[in-house]
């Protein structure tokens, strides 16, 4: 190296992060499916206890018909429905991708998505099947005229795809807001990429030999204004006398 030449210093580039193992992130996305389809069960049971009994009528030869002119509760059960599932689908997004930390990635998001698929499914069937053995019971042997209160059903089944929407939407903006550097490095936290972004280069080597000279403008010196004024030089000799 030329001690009188100019160096440069470039930082070289952190080594590329550990990748997992794709079996590991496959079970837990599995894993994840399957809490949050068993997690619905739960979902069903407190959507059938806040959804109202639609108010039916026998009106003979086997038809049952709503009895009511303008059936709020008809249509009260799958806003009920729609309402919990998108509550079930941003609450299933966050816990995941809090507790699940080790395992951001698509594989993740996969299974969250196919869990809230699942889990909205299973919430129908536990909260429709409470009290539809006594409803059909009813159907069969009740009379002309009878009345019941029957209990609530999903008719917009296109309720079943909330939650999923929900929890993909807030894990694609909780990923694009992280800081982490790279969300398939095992063990990132909040603020590690943020850390990185802020943490001081180190300073340069430092070159040996002589120590360069500095620099000039290459402009000659002006007089120094403080400097006292020369003297008056001697006058012109004149011209001589013939």
């Amino acid at each position: 190296m030329n001690p009188e030449a100019p160096y440069s210093w470039v930082a070289e580039p952190p080594p590329p992060p550990p990748r997992r193992p794709i079996g590991r992130e496959l079970l837990v996305a599995v894993l994840t499916a399957v809490v949050l389809a068993v997690a619905g069960a739960a979902l069903g049971l407190l959507w059938h206890y806040l959804s109202p009994t639609v108010p039916v009528i026998n009106v003979g030869q086997g038809r049952i018909v709503v009895n009511d002119p303008s059936p709020e509760e008809y249509i009260a059960a799958d806003g009920w429905f729609s309402i919990l599932g998108l509550a079930f689908g941003v609450v299933a997004a966050v816990v995941v991708w809090l507790t699940q930390r080790r395992h951001r990635g698509p594989w993740l998001l996969g299974g969250v998505i196919l869990g809230t698929l699942a889990g909205p499914v299973a919430a129908w069937q536990v909260g429709r099947l409470i009290g539809l053995g006594a409803y059909r019971d009813w159907r069969g042997s009740s009379a002309a005229g009878a009345t019941y209160a029957a209990p609530p059903d999903l008719s917009a089944h296109g309720a079943l795809l909330v939650a999923a929407f929900g929890a993909a939407i807030v894990l694609t903006l909780m990923a694009g807001w992280a800081n982490d550097p790279d969300l398939e490095q095992p063990g990132s936290r909040p603020g590690y990429g943020n850390d990185l972004a802020n943490e001081p280069l180190p300073a340069p080597p430092v070159a040996s030999g002589p120590s360069p000279e500095p620099l000039s403008s290459g402009s000659p010196a002006g007089p120094d204004p403080t400097a006292a004024p020369a003297p008056p030089g001697p006058e012109p000799a004149g011209p001589p006398r013939g």
